[in-house]
């Protein structure tokens, strides 16, 4: 599986790599956008040096709900964004991400946040805890002990919502791009 090109012939195939913080995600989508994949980036840590993160904003543990709401609006235009573009495009969380967390956090999930509208490749890709390279900073303020609950609110949601969930094994970057590639390529 090669990148493609993004001149719009081919339809584009939006493929999801999920997981509790710190496992790698970004790292890997670094890697895949270096091969001259499209991407669509983690939103989050962008909208929190936007808003003040730190200062008051709307991050998570202080207003899940708002900041839920904000993510939603940024992931559903990297969604229409990607109608844009063909073949493979890889995103850093979905907008299913965020009713996991809100499911995790115990709140209510707005109305408006339908996940039907955006669909999704139905293989996504989901990295499980990793505790050797988890690693706490300002903008991924949960222990690693949280990481397990937030996993299993990730499994619950996408199988709910009847993705078929693949496990990204623990390795180096390349060996996890490479398992990735090759799943697609037989799927």
């Amino acid at each position: 599986m090669s990148p493609q090109s993004n001149n719009g012939t081919a339809p584009v195939r939006r493929i999801v790599l999920t997981g509790a913080p710190g496992t790698g995600k970004s790292t890997v989508v670094q890697a895949i956008e270096a091969q001259g994949f499209s991407v669509m980036k983690e939103v989050s840590r962008e909208y929190w040096e936007e808003t003040g993160y730190g200062e008051g904003g709307n991050d998570p543990w202080r207003n899940l709900i708002a900041f839920s709401k904000a993510i939603w609006k940024l992931r559903a235009e990297q969604h229409k964004a990607a109608d844009w573009l063909s073949g493979s495009v890889f995103y850093d969380r979905s907008l299913l991400d965020i009713l996991a967390y809100m499911d995790a956090g115990e709140k209510s999930i707005p109305e408006e946040m339908d996940p039907s509208k955006f669909p999704y490749h139905q293989d996504v890709f989901i990295f499980p805890p990793w505790e050797e390279i988890y690693q706490m900073d300002e903008g991924r303020w949960e222990p690693f002990s949280t990481c397990h609950a937030i996993h299993q609110s990730l499994v619950d949601t996408y199988q709910e919502a009847g993705y078929s969930l693949v496990i990204v094994p623990p390795g180096s970057v390349q060996e996890r791009v490479d398992f990735m590639l090759k799943h697609l390529r037989d799927h």
